[in-house]
């Protein structure tokens, strides 16, 4: 199957960044696909400091506000410590979620993460913290893909994912 064929055939293909429509191409027994619609930069812990760097730093330096020079700066030296952990903790994060009819994939930039097998599945747990809600397939033996609330499209992937094990999800 194309690239093409995929985007045309597939639920959710069309969102996907173009790595992960590759390999949801090469799978011929994928049933539909769940982009995350985050970017990396879109993580507080970078905007935050960026934001505040640029509203303190350009008027500190404008009018000569040496407080809010030194307040910009030092967000800035935040900025820069914040960038690696970004940058590590989105290599990490789902860019797509695709289900198959053996499993459950989660992809970052068209790269295999993690796999979960329908037939070694044993929940589909819902988790709530702190109003934020989430779910994860968790395998026997703890292996598990976690569905952020960036991921396109949950509450099919969620019916989609329980349809194919036979599990019930918890706490719908």
């Amino acid at each position: 199957m194309t690239d093409e064929t995929a985007r045309t055939r597939l639920p959710g293909v069309e969102g996907l960044h173009r790595d992960d429509a590759a390999t949801v191409a090469a799978h011929s027994d994928a049933m539909s696909a769940h982009a995350n619609e985050s970017h990396w930069w879109n993580h507080a812990s970078f905007m935050l400091p960026l934001i505040g760097f640029l509203v303190l730093i350009i008027p500190g330096l404008l009018f000569g506000w040496a407080e809010a020079t030194g307040f910009g700066i030092f967000l800035g030296v935040v900025l820069v410590l914040q960038l690696p952990v970004v940058w590590f903790t989105w290599r990490g994060t789902a860019t797509a979620i695709v289900l198959t009819e053996t499993g459950a994939l989660a992809l970052h930039r068209g790269v295999v993460r993690r796999e979960v097998r329908w037939s070694e599945l044993e929940r589909i747990e819902r988790v709530e913290t702190f109003g934020n809600v989430r779910w994860k397939l968790v395998e026997r033996g703890g292996e598990h893909i976690s569905i952020e609330g960036e991921i396109a499209d949950i509450p099919a992937l969620i019916e989609r994912a329980s349809e194919l094990s036979g599990v019930e999800p918890d706490g719908s």
